[in-house]
């Protein structure tokens, strides 16, 4: 199992698609899927043994406004370490209103993605 996983399925609207692949396999791990339709120039991306895509990269700007895509991890000082260690823009551990910690980290194009510890 990876140190981290996807919440729900989301849509990242990136300008450059092609950049934004290469940043989200080397930094997170995720890996293309072989069952996305890329007609729209969307590639889905998931982690290894995960179906289906969690993560669809689409051409767009960065979409303000959308939910916050959502991972989760068993171990948040882990997770941020390692995200860290790949030279990940990542914030501090936080706590929220029913005491989960997470951080924020951002994408190659500013996107901001959350990391929660699941309770």
């Amino acid at each position: 199992m990876s140190l981290l996983w996807v919440a729900d399925p989301c849509y990242v609207g990136v300008r450059n698609v092609e950049a934004a692949v290469v940043w989200y396999t080397e930094k997170l791990g995720l890996v293309k899927t072989k069952d996305m339709d890329e007609a729209a120039g969307c590639i889905g991306l998931t982690f290894p043994n995960e179906i289906p895509a969690p993560i669809i990269l689409c051409p767009t700007s960065p979409a303000r406004g959308r939910p916050t895509p959502m991972f989760y991890t068993g171990n948040i000082e882990k997770a941020r370490a390692l995200l860290d260690s790949r030279n990940v823009s990542v914030g501090i551990i936080e706590t929220d209103r029913q005491g989960t910690h997470y951080f924020e980290m951002h994408d190659l194009e500013g996107n901001v993605l959350e990391v929660g510890e699941e309770p």
